[in-house]
């Protein structure tokens, strides 16, 4: 390793330029699950890829994310590793190349691959030398038990390991065509029933574990995310396809868009259309016929400003409106789980669940909105309401009379 006497004046001047064959070292500690050292072989240290280079509608250049293997990191018998690299990899040479990563700086360290299908790894972005945080694989123990027509999962918490913070925890549903569901679950063991599976599944939750933390040494601070991803549980139920299936929709009660790209059974994240010159506030399924609903569910709604909690109302003439039912306040912002591909999980973004009460009335209509936030106080008797700019779906389901 270079003289830790020539690098601290170089980091003291808030970075240095290295020449390319220079090396940069990663180093770190591995353990098993029961904090001994390592002994399951050899990680894989991962890149981020551009795939899929295309042009926006902008004329700007956009790309999907790939992590793939780069170089193999080997521990030692007391689950230390030392792993150089040269600073041309990450950038510390200062030196403008053309390269194929979608930042110089990013990483994924991966333990070897588990027969269960659960993943560990750390995100890291490192420029110049860093001590990584410990890497321990999660026992998880995912579980589920019958609860109100569908299951609640519980599992053991992540084990307490250095300086990692406290990690947050996701159920996750993922569909062929996107995240079919995400729930932060520190409110309580997460429900997953039929009506959010969908049928946009393969009939498998998974947990997720991820702590956001950063290592800072003289002036050069590290960022990571430690996550962990328990095995794939198969769900004792079918998914099932809500009413609203294929309905027509409207954006603030403009002319009906049919086909609906919000009722199509697609998960792709679309842009809702303005409602002439502004954002629009709300979005109205139109029914076929009549039908009691007993749940609607907004997948991937992302507003232009903070929101408090998503109402469905239901309509026969879409004149006079009842409410059906609201969601509990929605968790703070920026609380999302880790994705390899940015592009692909919004920060904002919200999966909200709406229980209908069982005597709610038939109804031909039903449209969702969400209470805003903001700095100014609305104006007395009134509700402010955020603006709706993307979404997934918007789902209805009928109780069992009205099938």
């Amino acid at each position: 390793m270079r003289p830790l006497t020539l690098l601290l004046p170089c980091l003291a001047l808030s970075g240095c330029m290295l020449e390319p064959d220079d090396p940069v070292y990663l180093s770190g500690t591995v353990l098993e699950a029961d904090g001994t050292p390592w002994r399951g072989g050899p990680l894989t240290l991962m890149r981020p890829r551009k795939v899929n280079i295309r042009l926006n509608e902008y004329r700007a250049e956009v790309w999907d994310t790939r992590y793939e293997p780069w170089a193999e990191v080997t521990p030692g018998a007391d689950g230390l590793f030392l792993h150089a690299l040269q600073a041309r990899d990450t950038g510390a040479d200062e030196l403008e190349r053309p390269h194929p990563w979608t930042d110089l700086t990013s990483f994924q360290l991966h333990l070897p691959p588990r027969e269960d299908g659960g993943r560990d790894f750390l995100w890291f972005q490192a420029k110049f030398d860093a001590d990584l945080p410990p890497l321990r694989p999660w026992a998880s123990s995912l579980r589920a038990e019958a609860a109100e027509g569908g299951v609640r999962l519980s599992w053991d918490a992540v084990q307490p390991t250095a300086d990692i913070p406290e990690p947050k925890y996701f159920m996750l549903l993922q569909g062929e065509q996107g995240i079919a569901w995400v729930a932060e679950t520190r409110s309580g063991e997460p429900w997953v029933g039929p009506e959010l599976l969908e049928d946009f599944t393969d009939g498998r939750a998974r947990v997720q574990a991820v702590a956001r933390g950063d290592r800072t040494w003289v002036q050069q601070t590290m960022l990571y995310n430690a996550v962990s991803e328990s095995p794939p549980l198969p769900l004792p139920f079918a998914g099932e396809v809500p009413a609203s299936r294929g309905a027509p929709c409207s954006v603030m009660g403009d002319a009906p868009l049919q086909p609906c790209p919000f009722t199509d059974g697609k998960l792709a994240t679309l842009r809702v259309p303005y409602s002439g010159n502004r954002l629009a506030q709300e979005v109205t399924v139109l029914l076929p016929e009549p039908v009691r609903p007993r749940r609607v569910v907004v997948r991937g709604l992302l507003g232009a400003g903070p929101t408090e909690v998503v109402h469905a109302e239901g309509s026969m003439d879409g004149v006079t409106w009842l409410p059906l039912g609201e969601s509990p306040p929605l968790p703070d912002l920026y609380s999302i789980p880790y994705t390899d591909d940015p592009a692909t999980v919004f920060d904002t973004e919200r999966f909200v669940d709406v229980l209908v009460p069982e005597e709610a009335p038939a109804v031909r209509q039903v449209r969702v909105w969400a209470t805003a936030t903001f700095s100014e106080a609305p104006p007395p008797g009134t509700q402010p309401r955020a603006s709706i700019s993307q979404l997934r779906e918007v789902s209805v389901f009928a109780a069992p009379d009205a099938d």
